[in-house]
């Protein structure tokens, strides 16, 4: 093997490893944290997304420009299972979302259910 195969095959097995991670550590928080469904297909739209040749913004024409509309599927899909898990954390808790006390805090021991 030449060196750009070995430099291609060790680049490609990194990402592929960093891919895995990421995956397994989504796995686990919606596993942990019982994301709903809905959280779930978002996840794994957006990593459909992110895979699919088709884009809103193609790397092709723009270059790296072209990375925007990925990783802005990325945010707001994970921006939104953060809400669902935020939402599940403090229902368990039995806080009533954007009810305080007088000072401006959450009076937990108040809010309760």
């Amino acid at each position: 093997m030449d060196s750009f195969t070995t430099v291609a095959l060790v680049v490609v097995t990194v990402l592929g490893l960093v891919g895995l991670v990421i995956v397994a550590a989504g796995g686990y928080v919606l596993v942990k944290y019982r994301v709903p469904l809905r959280g779930v297909v978002a996840g794994v739209g957006a990593l459909a997304y992110l895979a699919s040749p088709v884009d809103a913004i193609p790397e092709i024409v723009f270059g790296p420009f072209g990375l925007v509309d990925d990783g802005g599927v990325l945010l707001a899909a994970a921006l939104y299972v953060a809400r669902l898990v935020a939402a599940r954390r403090a229902a368990a808790d039995g806080v009533i979302d954007g009810e305080v006390d007088r000072g401006g805090r959450r009076d937990r021991r108040q809010l309760r259910r």
